[in-house]
């Protein structure tokens, strides 16, 4: 399309659009700010290397070794996303406050305290020997040489900096970000503080299991509130979900497997990922990769094809202890915390000024502290993992054997992937490191603090900022999974009932919503007798269908005798309404803004006058299946005993005032796509075009029009949309492959994705070339 007229990696973007002081600093314009890379020959210290840009600028990347390859892929990275990438770096660095302003500080503490960078450093000391080693080192080199000798993106004329140079461990504390943005969840902590504000009986609303028939696999401490309120913008959030599935080729046109994914991540400008197609060897892989790391992380080659949603698994806990000054007790001896003093560099209206972050680790990981309070974290992305190496292992697996051989080896974030191969196979194995925690000899959930003074709740065999042995660890084997199934989906619901170890309660994992639509779509679709195509896989992916409408309008009609006359004439408008959350519907309207609302009339007198926002409620589906009578329902602030009925009508009512009061007709006016750039609050050409949008929070087609990342309201949804039955293959990303505002490719798959189509996802090498000369 033509232009109508860029983890947590995805946290980023919304603190450069919250602020607003950094915004003087910037460097003015000027005649240099538009020039761009057009070069067609590119020196390369490893060997010959062509790269051919096709019709939406995807890459394919032709080498004669890898090393060759990688440095290439260096180099076309940094081509069309090096703002990104560095802007990235320097959030997990701390670094952002010395370009960008002291808005940005508590970010950079953030991240210093944490040690990322340490964590990386460790992975880097495992996997340098490895097969992956050289290949990260001649990516490095390969954006080093577009950083020192072609012209710089505009971001970095505007912010008057130039980037310092990449290293490997830079490629794998990117890969520590996109990892902590899907795993870095507090629920420990929040859950404290729940009980300690609204008591034990609060915790009815978070039960260890929601009761529900679609599993993927079917058969106190106190907390002071102010730490939480400071953690908030850099924990996990409910907004980055993920679908998958995969069917055997017994049920497909072709008689091969088929498999889906659509990972649920920030919508941004530029995307989140970076689409090409790498050939070496005379063997190809294709798919999308992080910007800044040089495999696909989701994808195909000629052999097998691959793809992730989140498991959401609970792999985080943290540790409270006696202090003595400066001392901390554990095991019966006071120790010292490991203690070092980092200078971070901030721009301030006056100048330059410098300040110190104090980094402590204790023998469980670092402290975070804030107003007096002190916790020590246990991260399993906080010592030497090899995801990195895992994944260049699927790119070159030739089989399940060998796939399974880079499964081994993917240690964080634990990922539900789904697999097939040319052969017939298909899998779905949730990988990861799983910590059991043991208290007394009992294996014990890991959703409270443990006293780390009296080691409650170690993970044997984990070393911070170390190299671990994991003994502590479920064994890979032990890990529920499926070889040779004939169906299975993936939503991030909960992996299996009934399991012996303890993997997460019902808040590390997503409302069943998707996951029941999906296995009914598969049910269907089997049992219909009707060989599966690629465009049955295209319409799943586009469903609109709400299973929470299907599941709350029967209260709204049972709640109607108590609305006003205009609430009553609402409600109506979902009396045959086909639950389908399409864009030109009114009724799809009506329910969603009645459904927000209804959620914050049940639990908001409670919540909010114990201190406690949006973020601490619970489930959805812990709502639905609320009593109708519950204490929930009941109003604190009205001497009446409220029920269900009349939390429905009043938000009806509120529902109402709304929509009339906003002049929403129909649901697209009210759900619209705003993807922004991260200068969006300087510059707001950078931005993609709104436009109104298909789909909900719930939905499989997955549209999420508003998550609060603490620092402001961002988007969220699907970041990738690939299809492949080994014949027909098809994908599509939100926006364009380039971050480069004036290219042809910086957003010219956008209609395309939002309106749920597709474009060719394959291996022939076409398109201009870029020549890199041995």
């Amino acid at each position: 399309m033509k232009k109508l007229v860029i983890v947590p990696l995805l946290l980023l973007a919304v603190f450069v659009i919250a602020a607003y002081s950094y915004l003087n600093l910037l460097a003015p314009f000027s005649g240099s700010l538009w020039e761009v890379d057009r070069s067609t020959e590119v020196p390369n210290p490893y060997g010959w290397a062509e790269v051919y840009f096709e019709e939406y600028g995807v890459p394919h990347i032709v080498a004669e070794n890898e090393k060759a390859m990688a440095f290439a892929v260096g180099y076309i990275h940094a081509k069309d996303r090096l703002f990104q990438m560095d802007l990235h770096r320097r959030m997990m660095r701390g670094e952002l406050s010395e370009v960008f302003g002291e808005d940005f500080f508590d970010s950079d503490e953030f991240h210093i305290k944490m040690d990322f960078v340490g964590a990386a450093e460790a992975s880097w000391s495992i996997i340098k020997n490895s097969e992956i080693g050289e290949f990260l080192v001649a990516y490095s080199e390969g954006v080093n040489y577009y950083i020192n000798n072609r012209p710089l993106p505009i971001e970095f004329k505007l912010a008057g900096y130039k980037p310092k140079e990449w290293t490997p461990v830079d490629s794998l504390l990117l890969g520590k970000e996109i990892s902590w943005s899907l795993t870095g969840n507090f629920w420990d902590l929040k859950r404290a503080l729940i009980v300690e504000k609204l008591g034990e009986r609060a915790l009815e609303l978070y039960p260890e299991y929601m009761n529900h028939s679609y599993p993927i696999i079917r058969r106190t401490e106190m907390v002071d509130r102010s730490l939480l309120d400071w953690l908030k913008p850099f924990e996990a959030k409910e907004g980055l979900g993920s679908n998958n599935w995969v069917v055997s080729g017994k049920f497909t046109e072709n008689g091969k497997p088929m498999l889906a994914n659509d990972p649920h991540l920030l919508l941004m400008a530029p995307p989140v990922w970076y689409e090409m197609h790498l050939k070496v060897n005379g063997e190809n892989v294709r798919g999308v990769s992080l910007p800044g790391v040089p495999v696909i992380l989701i994808g195909m080659n000629d052999y097998v094809a691959w793809g992730f949603t989140n498991v959401g698994a609970d792999v985080i806990d943290f540790y409270y202890y006696v202090w003595d000054g400066e001392k901390y007790l554990y095991k019966g001896k006071w120790l010292e915390p490991e203690k070092k003093v980092k200078v971070v560099r901030v721009k301030t209206d006056s100048g330059v000024e410098e300040r110190e972050v104090v980094v402590e680790k204790t023998v469980h990981g670092p402290v975070i502290e804030k107003h007096g309070r002190k916790v020590a974290v246990a991260w399993t992305g906080l010592t030497a993992t090899r995801e990195a190496l895992a994944v260049y292992k699927y790119n070159h697996a030739h089989n399940i054997s060998e796939f399974i051989e880079g499964l081994k080896l993917f240690d964080v974030p634990a990922q539900n992937v789904v697999y097939a191969d040319i052969y017939g196979n298909v899998m779905y194995y949730p990988a990861g490191k799983f910590p059991i925690r043991l208290v007394n000899g009992t294996e014990v959930p890991g959703n409270v603090i443990f006293n780390g003074s009296a080691g409650e709740g170690e993970w044997r065999g984990f070393k911070p900022y170390g190299v671990s042995t994991w003994e502590g660890f479920i064994p890979f084997e032990e890990i529920p999974h499926l070889i040779n199934p004939e169906y299975v989906g993936t939503a991030n619901q909960r992996v299996v009932f009934g399991y012996q170890h303890y993997l997460g309660d019902s808040m590390y994992f997503a409302d069943p919503y998707r996951g029941m639509r999906i296995y009914e779509m598969l049910d269907d679709a089997v049992k219909s007798g009707k060989k599966i195509s690629p465009e049955c896989f295209m319409e799943m992916q586009r469903d609109v269908y709400s299973k929470p409408a299907e599941f709350f309008t029967p209260f709204i009609f049972d709640a109607e005798e108590k609305m006003s006359e205009k609430a009553k004439n609402y409600a109506e408008k979902l009396r045959n309404w086909d639950f389908r959350m399409v864009k030109d519907s009114k009724a799809a309207l009506v329910f969603s803004i009645w459904l927000e609302e209804f959620i914050n009339e049940t639990f908001g007198d409670e919540f909010y006058s114990a201190g406690l926002d949006k973020d601490f409620y619970p489930h959805l589906y812990v709502l639905q299946n609320l009593p109708a009578d519950s204490i929930w329902f009941d109003d604190i602030g009205t001497e009446e005993r409220e029920q269900r009925a009349d939390i429905v009508a009043r938000a009806m009512e509120k529902a109402v005032e709304i929509i009339e009061s906003n002049g929403y007709r129909v649901y697209g006016d009210y759900n619209r796509l705003n993807i922004k750039h991260a200068f969006s609050s300087f510059v707001k050409f950078f931005d993609y075009p709104s436009m109104p949008m298909n789909g909900s929070t719930y939905t499989v087609f997955n549209f999420r029009r508003a998550v609060d990342w603490g620092t402001g309201v961002s988007q969220a949804g699907s970041s990738w949309r690939m299809i492949v039955n080994f014949d027909e293959n098809y994908c599509v990303i939100p926006g364009g492959n380039s971050g480069n505002y004036f290219s042809p490719h910086y957003y010219d798959q956008l209609e395309m994705w939002a309106n749920g189509e597709y474009k060719s996802f394959d291996f022939n090498v076409r398109g201009e070339k870029i020549v890199f000369r041995g």
